[in-house]
């Protein structure tokens, strides 16, 4: 028996980062497959990728498709009538949905976190998880990889590490002071606490139970006491369901926000920003020189702000 799928109305979010504009965006359906057109303004800085995101609940939330053809990915040119094309062969569960697409701009070594609510969970010194938080975020872009040293470097026009002779291994010895300073540089920020910890999880296609960032089993995610004896390149365990690499050891990563042991009982549910002030700022995901205890998603960390040590580091966050 032949199943029809059923494209009930299309809508489409235009998105536009690092200058892209897509406007005239059009989908239409023949049989399996899904056409979208657009016409874009603004060429791609080199590495970035054209990603056309889809939503089966009204725009609540999306999910990157990642088996389309077409105008998408990276070297796509302005101009009009671009085209996508989507095969629709084996996707039972979007007969008979609305679909709305939206197009987003990924910037090179950056993923596309789309947004949505998640519970937060808080584990407390006894290593029990005590208390549960219902989080709703916003979308946004994360780097994939902590910032390496090759990449401070780069920006900062010097060396921040005490381990040299690895240029892909993750920056340490930074304050959050340094961490935020990159990040301005770069026109980027570091990442609320939240943030973190739904991407961590694997934002919209988080998998329950999972007490590390893209599985259970720590040796296949995270370099961390039992298994290294240093800090490692980054992007060579596993990443996690929506491709983020290291955010479960190899360094802790500073966040944006001051720490609070109650915060999240008193916070506001839709993109918390953490304290107005504070003393020390939080750090997440263990490191290299951690127990696996301290590498859970859960885990929560604090340190002063002006604190450098050999094995905490960050990553950055883009609004979109």
């Amino acid at each position: 028996m032949k199943i029809k799928y059923v494209l009930l109305a299309t809508s489409l979010t235009l998105t536009s980062i690092a200058g892209q504009t897509y406007k005239n965006v059009r989908a239409k359906q023949d049989g399996l497959s899904i056409t979208v057109q657009y016409d874009m303004a603004g060429k791609l800085y080199r590495g970035d990728q054209v990603s056309l995101t889809y939503s089966l609940d009204n725009g609540k939330s999306y999910s990157v498709i990642n088996n389309a053809e077409g105008d998408i990915g990276a070297n796509v040119l302005p101009g009009k009538n671009n085209e996508i094309n989507w095969l629709l062969i084996d996707k039972d569960f979007i007969i008979g949905k609305i679909i709305n697409f939206r197009l987003v701009t990924v910037p090179e070594g950056m993923v596309y976190v789309d947004g949505g609510q998640f519970t937060r969970m808080g584990i407390d010194d006894k290593k029990k998880e005590k208390t549960e938080h219902s989080i709703a975020l916003g979308s946004f872009l994360m780097d994939e990889t902590e910032v390496t040293q090759r990449q401070y470097r780069h920006v900062m026009g010097k060396y921040a590490s005490d381990y040299t002779g690895c240029m892909e291994c993750p920056v340490e010895n930074v304050s959050w002071f340094d961490a935020v300073a990159y990040a301005r540089k770069v026109g980027k920020r570091l990442p609320t606490e939240a943030e973190w910890e739904y991407a961590a999880k694997g934002g919209a296609e988080a998998k329950i139970g999972q007490s590390y960032s893209g599985s259970n089993k720590i040796d296949d995610v995270a370099w961390y006491l039992a298994n290294t004896e240093s800090k490692q390149p980054v992007g060579k365990k596993k990443p996690n369901a929506i491709g983020l690499y290291d955010m479960s050891g190899n360094v802790w990563e500073w966040c944006a926000d001051w720490y609070h042991n109650d915060y999240f009982q008193i916070a506001d549910v839709n993109n918390p920003q953490g304290p107005e002030y504070g003393t020390e700022k939080v750090v997440r995901g263990g490191s290299w020189f951690s127990n696996d205890v301290f590498c859970n998603v859960s885990r929560r960390y604090k340190l002063k702000p002006d604190y450098r040590d050999t094995n905490f580091g960050f990553r950055c966050v883009k609004d979109l």
